[in-house]
Order: C-alpha cells, then sequence, then structure tokens
C-alpha cells in the first residue's frame, strides 16, 4: 500500500468515526438509553464509530515494531470484527423492531422460542448464532492465525481462512436482507427503502476487498450506511412531528399490516427458508467465485531441510534441492585451495492447486566463498556464511525472464543456480537448507472444490426454482382468496339483505306464516287454530293521561312500555299481533294441537307484563297501570291485503277475551272459565264473577 492511499484511508476512516459518535451521541442525548426510541440506531452508530476509529488506529500503527505498535496493531484488528459482528446484529435487531412497530426488549434473545412465539422474525436468531461463532472464531483467530496473521515487520496479512471470516460477515447481512424482503408489506416505502439502502455499499464493499485489496471498504460502507440511517431517522422524526402521531417509539409514523391466513402460514414459512436459503446460498457462491478467480493467499512458511534431497519427493508439498554440479566444475586459478563450480538448486512444487508466489532459500556455506556475478535465476547473496537466494522481483537486475516466470505453478519446478567459489571439500548435500516461500491457494485446479462449487450451485439452483415456484404458487393463493373473499363479502351483504328482509316480515307475521307466503306469495292464507289464548291489555285512564303529555312525550311512553312487552313475548315465545292506540294484543298456542300448554305460557307472559308495568312506574313520573283479559278457545287467523298487509285474527274467542279486559279490574288477570279450565292445576284462582257479555250472556269468569 502507497503512502498516499494509507492517509486516505486514514483521514476517511477518521472522518467517518467523527460523524458516527457525533450522531449516536445525538441521538442519546435528553433520554435515558433504556427509555430511548432509537436506542438500537444508537448502539449501531456508536459500535460503527468504534469500529472506523480502532481500523484508522491499525492502519496507523502498521508496520510500527515498537511495542505500542505491536499491541495496537492487533487490538485495533480484533475489534474491528467484533465491532463489525455488533453491527451486524443490532441492525437484524433495528429491522425487527420497524416489523413489530415497537422498541423490543434485548431480553428477547435469552427466550428464543417465547419470541418467535409472539411473531419476532426466527432470522434473528440465526443471525446472533453466527454472529457469536464469528467473534468465537475471532478469539481464536488471536492464537492460530485463523483468518489473519502478522509477519515480522508489524503487517497484516490475510490467513488460509480468511474468506471463511468473510463468509460470515457477510451471511448475518444477507439474511437480515430476506427479512425486510419477506416483511416489506408491513413497512411504508420510505421506510424500506431506507433501511434496504443500508446494505448496498457494505456488499459492495465485500466484493471490492475480496478483488482490491488496499482500501476499508467494507467499514466504510457501513460507514457511509449508518450516517444514511440516521440521516433517514432525521426525516421520519420530521413525518411523526408534522404528522402529529408520536405514540410509536420507532421512527415511523405510519404502518400497513398484513394478514396472514392460517391455511397459507406453512406455506409462507416454506417460501421465507427457501428466501433466506437461496440468497444465502447466493452469496456464499460470488464469494467462492472471487475467491476461485483470485485465489487465497496462504500464510507464509518455513522449511528447514536437515537432509537435503538429491532428487524430488513426491510425498512431500515442496521439495528443494542444492548440488555442485559434478562434470561442470574446475580449480580457481586465482586460488588453488578453492574449487570453481556450476551449482544447480531445484525447487520442486507437488501441490495441485497451490501456486508459490514468493520464495527465498538459504544454506550454509564456509569462510572465503564468492559468487560468479551473473544473471542467475534468482538474487544471490552470501553473508555471515550463509548463502541466500531470493526470487527476482520486479525492477531486480536478475529478474531477466519477468516475475511471472519465478512463480512455481501447481505441479511444476523451478531451477536456479550460480557459478559459486567454494574450498575443495564443500559438499552442499551435507548442510541444512532453510525454505521459506510464500503461496496462493487456487480452488478451481482442485477437484474436490470444484465438486463443492458445483454442489453449492446445484443447492442455489434448486433453491432459487423452489422460491420461485412458492412464491408463484402463494401469489395464486392469494389472489383465489382475494376472489373467494370477495364473493364471500357479497354474499354476506345479500345474506344480511335477506337477513333484514326476513326480519322486518317476522316482526309482521308469524314464522310459519312468513315462509308460506315468502313461498306462494299470491296465495290467500287463513287458517283455523283450534285451542288459542288470546290477551288484551289496556292502559288504565289512558284518555286522561295524554291530555296531560305532549305528543312526542306520549309516544315516547308508549314506545318504551310496549318494547319491555315486545322483548318478553320475544323470550317467552308468545306471538305479538297487534297495537291499536294503548291496547297491546297477542296470542300463544297458534298450534293444530289442541293440548298445546297456550294458556298456561300466556298466564305467565300476563303476569310478566305487570312486572314490566311495575318496572316502568319506578322511573317513570307518570304511574301507569293496566286491564289484561284472557280467553282461550278457537279462531281463524290469516293475512290481509296485498300491499301493507297485517296478520290478524278472528272469531269470538277474541271478542269475547276483549270483553275480560274492558271489564277487568287494574294490575289484575282477568280470564274466562275456559282458560281457567286449562290452568286450574298450575296457578290459584279467585271465586267466579258472573258479568254479562255482550252477545254471551252471562259468564263465569276468574281473577288471578
Amino acid at each position: 500500500m502507497s503512502d498516499l492511499t494509507r492517509t486516505i484511508s486514514i483521514l476517511s476512516l477518521c472522518f467517518l468515526s467523527f460523524f458516527c459518535f457525533q450522531t449516536g451521541v445525538f441521538l442519546w442525548s435528553g433520554h435515558k438509553l433504556r427509555q430511548n426510541g432509537r436506542r438500537t440506531l444508537i448502539f449501531i452508530e456508536l459500535f460503527t464509530g468504534s469500529m472506523l476509529l480502532f481500523d484508522a488506529l491499525a492502519y496507523i500503527f502498521r508496520g510500527n515494531t515498537s511495542v505500542l505498535g505491536w499491541h495496537m496493531v492487533r487490538l485495533s484488528n480484533f475489534f474491528v470484527y467484533i465491532c463489525n459482528f455488533s453491527i451486524s446484529f443490532f441492525f437484524c435487531f433495528y429491522v425487527c423492531e420497524f416489523i413489530k412497530q415497537s422498541r423490543l426488549n434485548l431480553s428477547l434473545i435469552f427466550h428464543p422460542k417465547v419470541a418467535v412465539k409472539k411473531g419476532i422474525p426466527v432470522q434473528l436468531f440465526i443471525v446472533l448464532f453466527l454472529c457469536l461463532a464469528g467473534i468465537l472464531l475471532i478469539i481464536i483467530s488471536q492464537f492460530t492465525n485463523l483468518f489473519y496473521y502478522f509477519d515480522e515487520n508489524n503487517f497484516y496479512h490475510r490467513s488460509t481462512l480468511f474468506p471463511l471470516g468473510v463468509t460470515l460477515g457477510l451471511l448475518p447481512g444477507l439474511i437480515t436482507l430476506t427479512v425486510l424482503l419477506q416483511n416489506r408489506k408491513k413497512l411504508p416505502t420510505n421506510v424500506f427503502v431506507s433501511l434496504l439502502f443500508y446494505f448496498a455499499l457494505p456488499l459492495i464493499g465485500v466484493f471490492l476487498i475480496l478483488v482490491s485489496y488496499g482500501f476499508s471498504w467494507i467499514n466504510m460502507g457501513l460507514g457511509v450506511g449508518a450516517l444514511h440511517l440516521f440521516y433517514s431517522s432525521i426525516k421520519l422524526m420530521e413525518l411523526e412531528f408534522y404528522s402529529g402521531v408520536h405514540e410509536h417509539l420507532v421512527v415511523s409514523p405510519a404502518y400497513k399490516t398484513e394478514a396472514v391466513s392460517v391455511q397459507n402460514r406453512k406455506r409462507v414459512a416454506r417460501t421465507h427458508f427457501w428466501q433466506a436459503f437461496s440468497i444465502s446460498l447466493g452469496g456464499v457462491l460470488l464469494v467462492l467465485l472471487i475467491i476461485s478467480i483470485k485465489g487465497i493467499s496462504l500464510p507464509e512458511r518455513t522449511l528447514i531441510i536437515e537432509n537435503p534431497y538429491t532428487e524430488n519427493d513426491i510425498s512431500k508439498s515442496v521439495c528443494v534441492t542444492f548440488v555442485r554440479n559434478a562434470e561442470k566444475q574446475w580449480v580457481d586459478e586465482g586460488d588453488p585451495d578453492r574449487t570453481g563450480a556450476q551449482f544447480d538448486g531445484m525447487i520442486f512444487n507437488n501441490m495441485s492447486s497451490t501456486v508459490i508466489t514468493d520464495w527465498s532459500f538459504s544454506i550454509f556455506v564456509p569462510e572465503g566463498c564468492t559468487i560468479d556475478p551473473g544473471p542467475w535465476n534468482g538474487t544471490f547473496a552470501i553473508y555471515n556464511s550463509e548463502l541466500t537466494v531470493k526470487k527476482p522481483h520486479e525492477g531486480d537486475q536478475e529478474n531477466i525472464h519477468g516475475v511471472d516466470f519465478y512463480k512455481i505453478t501447481p505441479l511444476k519446478n523451478l531451477g536456479f543456480g550460480c557459478i559459486m567459489y567454494t574450498p575443495h571439500d564443500y559438499q552442499p548435500l551435507s548442510q541444512k537448507i532453510v525454505f521459506t516461500y510464500s503461496s496462493v491457494l487456487k480452488p478451481l485446479t482442485n477437484a474436490l472444490f470444484n465438486i463443492f462449487l458445483g454442489l453449492i450451485f446445484i443447492l442455489f439452483i434448486v433453491s432459487t426454482t423452489i422460491m420461485l415456484l412458492e412464491g408463484k404458487v402463494i401469489h395464486v393463493e392469494e389472489e383465489n382468496k382475494k376472489l373467494e373473499s370477495t364473493v364471500k363479502e357479497r354474499t354476506k351483504e345479500l345474506e344480511a339483505e335477506k337477513n333484514r328482509s326476513d326480519n322486518l316480515l317476522l316482526n309482521i307475521l308469524p314464522k310459519d306464516v312468513a315462509k308460506e307466503l315468502t313461498a306462494h306469495p299470491d296465495s290467500t292464507i287463513a287458517r283455523e287454530y283450534p285451542n288459542v289464548t288470546v290477551l288484551f291489555t289496556d292502559i288504565v285512564d289512558f284518555t286522561k293521561i295524554s291530555g296531560l303529555l305532549t305528543a312526542e312525550e306520549l309516544v315516547t311512553m308508549l314506545n318504551r312500555m310496549f318494547t319491555m312487552f315486545d322483548e318478553r313475548a320475544q323470550r317467552e315465545g308468545i306471538e305479538k299481533i297487534k297495537t291499536i292506540g294503548d291496547a297491546y294484543m297477542a296470542v300463544a298456542g297458534l298450534t293444530q294441537e289442541e293440548n298445546n300448554g297456550g294458556a298456561a305460557k300466556m298466564i305467565r307472559f300476563a303476569q310478566g307484563l305487570l312486572e314490566d308495568v311495575r318496572a316502568f312506574n319506578e322511573g317513570s313520573d307518570i304511574k301507569l297501570q293496566i286491564r289484561l283479559g284472557i280467553n282461550s278457545g278457537s279462531l281463524v287467523a290469516g293475512v290481509i291485503g296485498k300491499t301493507k298487509f297485517i296478520y290478524d285474527i278472528w272469531g269470538d274467542t277474541v271478542n269475547v277475551a276483549s270483553r275480560m279486559e274492558s271489564t277487568g279490574s287494574p294490575m289484575r288477570i282477568h280470564v274466562t272459565e275456559t282458560t281457567k279450565a286449562q290452568t286450574a292445576s298450575l296457578f290459584q284462582y279467585s271465586e267466579n264473577t258472573v258479568i254479562d257479555v255482550k252477545g254471551k250472556g252471562l259468564m263465569k269468569t276468574y281473577f288471578l
């Protein structure tokens, strides 16, 4: 990394960190954290600010070999990863709060079953698990160089499983994205777009960091995304203020609701699973494809070969030989004690998927050895009785074939050599060789990786296909249900209208008569019944009372009392016939059976009417009394008229019942001998009274 790139990175990170801390403090100010409706956003801003600050410190102290530099580089990189996983969790939590339309209690993470039953997306706990797993692996990496390591100059390098760290950092974001997409109907458009935008820059950063190493792309993307969330929340605060809606703690003035049918719930759950699985596989697949093209940088390795090889040993991943060419040696003319010879070295790369990108070789040589200058395949030097050979780099004079020539591809070898003058008895095969190399794993050249990549691709295609099919089925079912719902609504409306018509008809006619009239509207309806009990009531001194009241007061009084009578008649199965002025007429026993119990039912009804009058008087300034007359016998009932028709009854039984009422006493039930005979075993009657009934002569009557 150039100094300019490093300076730009540090300044960018510090700038974003400052603003994230500032926004976090702004949201926090004036509120207790536990009561703050934007608590989760505060955590996102503060963790993002901390991550950017630690990342800047890592850039500042990288390459600093002092004790302070050694510790700061390691601590800074460690906390960058910790903050990254923390941000992923709190953003998922933030999305869930919008979905649930309330500030959630952080303690719910300790009760996943209860939380899921209450509607918290299960993906929140998957994200929590992945973040905790990532944090655990980062802690392990501090002792094992699992994801990254530092060289002797205190520079940060990616390790073998660095792509796993990227994947673990990517999956929580992808899973949160599925939560957002699955619940988009529950959110207003402005909220949905605001949360969706947060994913854009960090995801771009994930791919940029795999392709181009130098800038802290992911962290910068998270910083810009966090600032965008803050400014979006400010806009939503304004909407809350101007809309006058302040009861919600979450930064949104209004929410949409989505009803999920019980029958469709399992299918929706399966679709959500396949969506999350497909998007996660897509992210992993893209990372693997980038890795397969870019390769995986492996940590530097050092081989100490105590017994040098004379030929390649294919059981070793890397084999190195260094021998004196027996056919090309001579006595040094300038120094008879030395032998000049061509020394040949060979590096065998026996790894099937790994390219050796850089290497260095060292071996002991005695004092007095010199190297003949020349453009050899390597940078040769002798210092402190040690011959070192390094791979030529860009700009080196020894780089006569180009840099790529000195990379050792899988299952290939590279030769190097020089002319060196040594004592006659020097034999390199008796010396220890130290060989250090760096390498890049090229996964596409590995059959197992290709099989694994193929399986991932197949799973991705299958899951995407299932997701699309399930989504299509759900869409069709939703349309069908909408159609069914529309039909049901129209049917309900028709049924409600029919019920209203039927109820109106039943208010005028008995149930059986109403059915017959509905089925045969043109027929004449008239029936004779053998044993019907008829009741008449009348208000005592009604004419006098009506003279004391206004028309409105009079009607209100009659309506109140007759409503009480109607409700009792409906409860006790009495058929109301009509009201005429202050008179109330009802019957019981409208059946073809003679022993129908109508008389007893009517007596109990009459007793209830007296109770209703007493109850009426308790709450009224005007105290009323009624007379009640009851008679039992045969009669004719039918419907009169074709428009504004009425149901009425005729016969001697009706006339006598009317006479019982008119000749009765206030607040007493006056019955004929016929009614008394049908109910004598049930009620206690007075001695008979003989009255003269018009058209009937003298009759015995009774009071209850």
